[in-house]
């Protein structure tokens, strides 16, 4: 009838479930695209599946120009739901900003620290912009990483990544954040998860990036 609301539709399930899609990754799509949303499912459905992805059949799968594929693989690396490391694409979850904030306690940030850290990305990179300094300081003050951790994750992109940026780096400490890395010994605890203090774990022998800021602040180094 006319005005009457319907009850819906109901659904079933596909037996065997092949695509196990998170709930995060839905409630996302409006911020997304129908685009790179639907470029994440079919990266999910090669991981899942243990396939790897090649742009042109991802293109042909989705039924869009190779531009536009490319163009949201670009912005699922910038909003951090994948992390490219050359070789291999990493599938990522990001930590909703409004749930991470309330789960975290945040943490007392010395302005010397941060004001060194923005120096060492502007020197390392580029020179910062105030949507990175944000970043910066969200990942010192909400996440708890201390700013040594940081400038190592600077040094491990620059030797990772072929064209380094802002989303790579944060994908890097998403990945140490998730192994419960918040300190320089941390890292050194858990050489694994770098290449540029992996060397130097058993020898103690600094690295370039650590000599860079061993002048800075010298007592991390006692």
């Amino acid at each position: 009838m006319p005005g009457q609301r319907t009850r819906g539709v109901l659904l079933k399930g596909v037996e065997g479930m092949p695509v196990q899609v998170p709930r995060e990754i839905l409630g996302c799509q409006a911020r997304l695209g129908p685009a790179a949303t639907l470029a994440w499912i079919n990266l999910l459905a090669l991981a899942q599946a243990g396939k790897p992805m090649h742009i042109d059949d991802l293109t042909e799968a989705m039924g869009l120009p190779k531009w536009e594929v490319s163009k949201a693989l670009a912005l699922l690396a910038d909003q951090g739901w994948i992390n490219d490391e050359g070789l291999e694409i990493q599938l990522v979850v990001p930590e909703l900003p409004e749930a991470a904030a309330a789960l975290e306690t945040p943490v007392e940030v010395e302005p010397e620290a941060f004001e060194w850290l923005v120096s060492y990305w502007s020197a390392r990179v580029d020179a910062a912009s105030p949507e990175e300094m944000r970043k910066l300081l969200y990942w010192m003050e909400v996440k708890g990483l201390s700013h040594e951790v940081i400038a190592v994750a600077v040094e491990e992109m620059l030797v990772s990544a072929a064209q380094p940026s802002f989303p790579y780096l944060e994908g890097i400490l998403r990945n140490w954040h998730a192994a419960g890395i918040r300190t320089y010994n941390d890292l050194l605890e858990n050489s694994h998860l770098t290449k540029v203090l992996g060397p130097i774990a058993g020898s103690r022998e600094l690295s370039p990036a650590e000599e860079k800021w061993k002048e800075v602040f010298p007592d991390e180094f006692e």
